[in-house]
């Protein structure tokens, strides 16, 4: 893991600054092929304190002195200097802050964490703590887009009857695979939290599809490699200064 650390290549993109608040995307460079092969957990828990993901529903608080979170796919702190975030390879990842309260969140949203309402966990973890949805600001890091997301007829039913039918879709025709939008589902979760629609920044990537100039990869994708390790780091972080 040494020589994976010295030698990988990290592309960063920033989603959100704001009064002393900093959260990006950190990505290996997938111009290099081997890059997608590399499992790179180990150095991102130098960078951010990141949960043990399990495609479950569960929000932990940390204080910057437990690093370990078992079945848990979303952290928030109310502390400066501490680092967060969620490893993501299609899914949602989710940063929000909330500046009355100075406190912060990453949130891994799969299908899974999208239809139970991970998001809505979070929301009730900030509010408890006296946090105004009004005043959150949200950044959405890159994930799979509506456009290749295809899912099965029995999951889009789930969407559906749990009353997101507006972000279930049929490109393709009625006859075909039905697609899903992870990110508006997430974002329609937020807005019917009292969360402002300008407080909120989606991602236009897609982490399947982008690429680079080269048409190399621009992200990480669970489904475009097939099952390969690589994976982003989408973190935040309050600053003390």
């Amino acid at each position: 893991m040494e020589s994976d650390r010295s030698t990988t290549r990290i592309l960063e993109e920033f989603l959100l600054m704001d009064d002393g608040v900093s959260g990006m995307c950190l990505c290996p460079d997938l111009r290099d092929p081997e890059n997608e092969n590399k499992d790179l957990t180990s150095l991102y828990k130098i960078w951010a304190t990141i949960p043990e993901q399990t495609h479950s529903c569960n929000v932990a608080m940390t204080d910057g002195f437990c690093w370990h979170f078992k079945d848990t796919d979303a952290l928030i702190t109310f502390e400066r200097d501490v680092p967060i975030g969620v490893k993501t390879a299609d899914c949602v990842p989710i940063l929000a802050y909330a500046p009355d309260k100075h406190g912060i969140a990453a949130i891994h949203a799969g299908w899974k964490g999208t239809l139970g309402g991970i998001v809505d966990n979070v929301m009730d973890a900030f509010v408890e703590n006296g946090v105004d949805p009004a005043q959150l600001k949200v950044a959405f890091g890159p994930s799979i887009s509506k456009d290749v997301y295809e899912v099965s007829q029995e999951l889009a039913d789930s969407f559906m009857e749990a009353g997101f039918g507006a972000y279930v879709s049929y490109p393709d025709g009625q006859m075909e695979k039905p697609h899903i939008d992870l990110q508006g589902i997430n974002m329609e979760r937020l807005l019917r939290r009292g969360v402002k629609p300008e407080n909120i920044k989606l991602h236009v990537g897609c982490s399947y599809s982008s690429k680079l100039n080269d048409g190399s990869p621009m992200y990480a994708s669970h489904r475009r490699s097939g099952g390969a390790p690589a994976r982003m780091l989408t973190c935040i972080m309050m600053l003390s200064c």
